[in-house]
């Protein structure tokens, strides 16, 4: 057998062939690697795991040192990916309720471990790196780190518009908004086109009044296209709502759910289904056209059979009709198909409507009218004997100030889940202006003299000044911030009321925003000008509320959010604070000291720590609901 012999120019072809291929291949890897991609979408989970094995073969190859680091990078950026990925699709549970948890250290530490490795390496992408390390350390809690890594990041790329735009987001969490507007007009000087900067701009701007500065923003954002635009314009819908331009508001919400590109296909399907939803409500409520309300709801049930949100869309929409048999049946199959998720919110504003159709509410003379009144009347009476009455205040719409469409619609959700759970009577008062504000302490107190337990809930606008906290009548006029005694309510005043009951109280607070007269005034401003105004913006937001002074023994004030923090109002149906009350209040036999400490954990994790109740006074052993409470 003879043996196999090459000529040398032949090897050496065939060497330099081979050498060709495997760098090739090692440039495939690379490109792989470094997905631009992840920059504008979404990339699906086998997407992620191939990117990262691709940066493991480029590290594994003897790279030089620019291509190691940006591997090192990418695969740190695709780890973590998947670690945020894998929270967010374990977050729904069997019985309908979400509860996002952020990653931990330990979940993060391999990411972590190659950006370290990426900013150890000298190279173009170092910067990039401290400003990935610093979102790891702010999405796991740690705030001094990533402090840290911002400045390092400024130092290492100082004319990367991205630390800029970092350390306005802190900025604006602690309230500085002078520090935050210099930061975002900085980023936006050395990148006009940073998205990221035109967004956060934007919002700030919205948030404090500034509708038409804001406006321009929010534009260029959009026109940036993904990842940018879907979010712009919802945030632009928000703005032209305040700005009273209804069809602008409604043609924002419909071009955002038919944006495409941004994620993978079935989230962006479930993200455009809340989008018709959202867009539904305002044909339906604002607009009064029931025919474009259908269509959005339908379109919303297609890409999403599940969202019991489009179903309960299509109820209103027969009730707006007057066909109270199709919307009775809607609200039926509703209840029948959410028999395994107790707690969903859906599932309790249906079994709200159908008991308002059957028995529809009654409104008093005074500013409480009781649950009998629209349907929502306890299951049975208490098993344990003790007398629980509810007092449930929602005030959505403002003359004046910002409307809070949740407020209202919340406490009605709050009113019949407590009835469920066995309350004995449900005290309901909505919209409530300032001659029935004043008066409700009184009330409360009379009824709470006669009751075990008492539960008070409140969704509308609070303020703080002097470190007293106030709740806003809805028809407070824009200088009532310096006319809050005579025409507010201080909570204080409530709480004393709620603690003349005889085993304990529970005063629930969800009024913890922005200040809102100082927005109305710049929106009013906006409005005289023509939409330029001329005043400076604030250097400070002043929102939240001030801490509680210590209640009375065996009595519990429950916020929100911390002192002088704000609290988010979510995202289409619900605050993530009301929903987390509503699946801690679905369990029976708690004490009031469990009730406030689930829920405060319940917010956290669904908000990845951003937001955090905040409990003032020693609460007593009485459990608020009853062991047996029927359904």
């Amino acid at each position: 057998m003879s043996r196999l012999r090459f000529a040398p120019a032949a090897l050496s072809l065939m060497l330099a062939i081979a050498s060709g291929g495997a760098l090739s291949q090692a440039s495939a890897d690379l490109a792989s690697c470094a997905d631009e991609r992840v920059k504008t979408a979404m990339l699906q989970p086998a997407q992620l795991v191939a990117a990262e094995a691709a940066c493991s073969r480029v590290l594994a190859g003897g790279a030089s040192t620019a291509d190691q680091q940006k591997a090192s990078f990418y695969r740190g950026l695709m780890r973590f990916l998947q670690v945020v990925q894998k929270g967010m699709a374990s977050s729904g549970k069997a019985d309908g309720s979400v509860a996002y948890a952020p990653p931990t250290l330990v979940q993060v530490r391999p990411a972590l471990a190659d950006v370290e490795a990426a900013i150890g390496l000298d190279g173009p992408m170092k910067g990039d790196a401290l400003t990935l390390r610093a979102t790891i350390n702010q999405t796991i809690g740690r705030s001094a780190e990533a402090r840290a890594d911002v400045a390092e990041a400024m130092q290492a790329a100082p004319q990367d518009a991205t630390p800029f735009v970092q350390r306005a987001l802190e900025h604006e969490r602690n309230g500085d908004v002078n520090a935050a507007m210099i930061d975002l007009d900085r980023a936006l000087e050395l990148d006009p086109k940073a998205g990221t900067a035109l967004s956060a701009r934007g919002d700030l701007l919205r948030r404090l009044g500034y509708l038409q500065r804001a406006r321009t923003d929010l534009e260029g954002a959009a026109a940036l296209g993904p990842p940018f635009r879907r979010l712009a314009l919802m945030r632009k819908s928000e703005l032209e709502l305040r700005a009273g331009d209804l069809r602008a508001a409604y043609d924002d919400l419909v071009a955002a759910s038919r944006e495409t590109g941004d994620m993978p296909k079935a989230d962006a399907a479930l993200a455009s289904a809340d989008l018709f939803v959202q867009a539904g409500a305002l044909a339906l409520d604002k607009l009064k056209d029931t025919e474009t309300a259908e269509k959005l709801y339908r379109e919303a049930d297609k890409l999403a059979p599940k969202n019991w949100a489009a179903a309960l869309g299509l109820a209103r929409v027969a009730e707006a009709r007057g066909d109270r048999a199709k919307a009775e049946a809607i609200y039926k199959r509703i209840l029948a198909g959410t028999r395994a998720t107790p707690k969903l919110l859906e599932r309790i504003l249906a079994s709200w409507r159908l008991k308002q159709l059957s028995q529809p509410a009654f409104r008093g003379t005074g500013p409480f009218h009781s649950g009998l009144d629209s349907g929502v009347a306890p299951a049975k009476p208490s098993p344990d004997g003790l007398k629980r009455i509810a007092f449930v205040i929602g005030s959505s719409d403002y003359a004046e100030l910002s409307s809070l469409p949740n407020a209202r619609r919340d406490a009605a959700v709050m009113a019949n889940a407590l009835a469920d759970m066995g309350f004995d009577a449900i005290e309901i008062a909505e919209n409530v202006a300032k001659a029935d504000l004043r008066r409700i302490p009184a009330l409360i107190a009379e009824q709470a003299a006669q009751a075990d337990v008492v539960l008070v809930f409140y969704a509308g606008h609070g303020v703080e000044t002097g470190g007293v906290n106030y709740l806003v009548p809805t028809d407070a006029m824009l200088d009532s911030d310096r006319a809050l005694r005579s025409d507010a309510l201080a909570l204080g005043d409530l709480t004393a009321a709620a603690a003349k009951a005889r085993r304990g109280a529970l005063v629930i607070v969800d009024a913890c925003r922005d200040d809102p007269f100082a927005e109305a005034q710049a929106v009013a401003a906006s409005r005289g000008t023509g939409g330029q105004q001329l005043a400076a913006v604030p250097a400070r937001i002043h929102g939240g509320l001030a801490a509680v002074p210590q209640p009375a023994p065996n009595n519990v004030v429950l916020h929100s959010t911390q002192p002088g923090k704000t609290a988010s109002d979510g995202d289409g149906l619900d605050s993530p604070f009301v929903r987390a009350l509503l699946e801690t209040l679905s369990s029976p036999g708690k004490t009031l000291d469990a009730v406030v400490q689930e829920t405060a954990t319940r917010v956290s994790e669904k908000t990845k720590g951003r937001q955090v109740p905040g409990a003032y006074g020693v609460a007593p052993a009485v459990a608020l609901l009853p062991k047996k409470a029927a359904r």
